[in-house]
């Protein structure tokens, strides 16, 4: 009788329980498997994955949003950084009678700069060609062409051997003003001055002999020298050619009248009338004995005072 109500108590309690241990697993199976602690067997293992994985995600995701971010930053700097300026020398004044101009010659490696070329180009043309009214920028500008009508463009190589007189001539400590007295004359036959190759000029304080000087000091250049003019000439030579230079002493609008040498030697002392007489009149005898004569001459003075 006793071991029946056993039973039947542990049944019941059986199947009261079944429900509930149904719904609880139904409800959260994930849950209580998560719930699991590690064993003692592999709790290291699985503690080195867990710290460990973090930091192998971590660069992997840092690189994947730090490469966009870097070459967007490259990207805005390439846009915002100026470009470095080009090292020019000092700009120069270059006048032509009464119109100036302010220009940088070259860069600071030697190179003509092509707008100080058209510019220099305007200021060497010829008497007969006017000033171009439209502003430089505007004029077509074609290599080894005219800059405008009758004007044709410079040997760039003259600005090298200008800058080179700048350079010279103002010692980094002042700019300098040149003049432009003749450059490009299209009827002038046989002269560097026909290919625009030449130029006549002077510097604002600055002696022509200095100028002459030190142009026979650059290669492959053309040097004249006018002692009776305002200007000295300088053109560009073929590579090799080295020293060139003359002097002209002729004054403005006279022939040319070259020399050898300025200021010129001095001429021979002209020669008087008893000069030119001596020449041509047979020598005088010349006393060989003047002991014997001085000798004689006091014995006659002693005479001469006994008879006194």
């Amino acid at each position: 009788m006793k071991a029946t109500s056993l039973s039947l108590v542990l049944t019941t309690l059986l199947v009261a329980a079944a429900p509930a241990a149904a719904a609880t697993s139904h409800k959260a199976p994930h849950k209580a498997k998560a719930a699991r602690g590690p064993t003692a067997m592999h709790t290291s293992s699985v503690h080195s994955k867990t710290t460990s994985a973090p930091s192998a995600a971590a660069p992997t995701e840092g690189a994947h949003h730090a490469a966009p971010v870097a070459h967007a930053a490259e990207h805005a700097s390439s846009h915002t950084a100026k470009p470095k300026p080009p090292c020019l020398h000092e700009p120069v004044t270059v006048m032509r009678g009464t119109e100036q101009e302010r220009f940088t010659l070259t860069r600071c490696d030697g190179t003509p700069l092509p707008d100080a070329v058209d510019r220099l180009s305007i200021l060497a043309r010829p008497e007969s060609a006017a000033k171009p009214a439209a502003p430089i920028q505007d004029l077509v500008k074609v290599h080894g062409a005219n800059v405008s009508a009758g004007i044709k463009r410079v040997d760039p190589k003259l600005l090298e051997r200008l800058q080179a007189f700048a350079d010279h001539f103002s010692a980094g400590q002042h700019a300098i003003t040149m003049h432009v007295i003749s450059g490009y004359r299209p009827t002038s036959a046989g002269s560097f001055h026909a290919t625009a190759q030449a130029l006549d000029f002077r510097v604002d304080g600055v002696r022509n002999e200095e100028l002459v000087a030190f142009c026979k000091t650059l290669q492959d250049t053309g040097c004249g020298y006018y002692p009776n003019s305002s200007f000295i000439h300088l053109d560009v030579r073929s590579p090799g050619t080295g020293h060139v230079s003359w002097i002209d002493a002729s004054g403005p609008g006279e022939a040319a009248h070259y020399v050898s040498a300025w200021p010129p030697p001095p001429e021979p002392a002209k020669e008087g009338f008893m000069d030119r007489l001596a020449k041509i009149l047979p020598q005088m005898p010349v006393d060989e004995h003047p002991a014997t004569v001085t000798a004689l001459g006091e014995a006659a003075g002693n005479a001469v005072a006994r008879v006194n």
